[in-house]
C-alpha cells in the first residue's frame, strides 16, 4: 500500500493543492491539520507510522511535510527502512537510502530547520517591536473586556 501524509501547520491553511497531487499516487490518504512539523505530538502521523508494515510506502509532497528537524527526519527514515518501509516526496525525486539521496535529504531537511529558525527569530523581533511601541500582547483580561453597546444606547 501507498500511505499519503498531509499536514498543514495553521488550521486556515488548505489541504486541497497536497491532497490533489498525493491522490495520483497513494492508495489512501492521512490528513494531519493544523499542527507543526515540529511538534513531537502528532496523533495523525503517528497512527499512520504504526499503521505501516514491511512493504509498504509513506508519500509527501515534500520531506518537510513530515519533519521540520534533521535529527527526527534521520532518525524517522531510518526507522521506516528498518521495517522495509520506504519513503517518498512526489516533488524531492531521490532515493534518501542511497548515500547521495540521504545527503540530499539531510540538506532538506537543514533547510527546513534553519527556516523555522528564522522564522520564529523574524516572530520574536515582530513582537518586541510591538511591545517597544506600545502594543499590548495577548488576550484582553477578563476585568478589560467592557460590553459592546449598541448605537441607540449612546444617543
Amino acid at each position: 500500500m501507498r500511505y499519503g501524509y498531509v499536514r498543514t501547520s495553521k488550521n486556515k491553511q488548505h489541504t486541497d493543492r497536497q491532497v490533489n497531487e498525493l491522490k495520483q499516487h497513494c492508495d489512501k490518504i492521512y490528513i494531519e491539520d493544523g499542527v507543526s512539523a515540529r511538534k513531537k505530538t502528532r496523533p495523525v502521523f503517528h497512527a499512520l507510522l504504526t499503521k505501516l508494515k514491511s512493504g509498504d510506502v509513506l508519500v509527501v509532497i515534500a520531506y518537510d511535510r513530515a519533519f521540520r528537524n534533521v535529527v527526527e527526519g534521520l532518525m524517522a527514515l531510518d526507522a521506516l527502512t528498518d521495517r522495509g518501509i520506504q519513503f517518498e516526496s512526489v516533488w524531492q525525486r531521490f532515493d534518501p537510502t542511497t548515500p547521495d539521496g540521504r545527503l540530499f535529504y539531510t540538506m532538506t531537511l537543514a533547510m527546513a530547520e534553519w527556516e523555522v529558525g528564522n522564522l520564529t527569530l523574524r516572530t520574536i523581533d515582530g513582537l518586541k517591536a510591538a511591545v517597544e511601541r506600545g502594543a499590548i500582547l495577548g488576550r484582553p483580561r477578563k476585568s478589560e473586556i467592557r460590553p459592546k453597546r449598541n448605537r441607540a444606547s449612546l444617543a
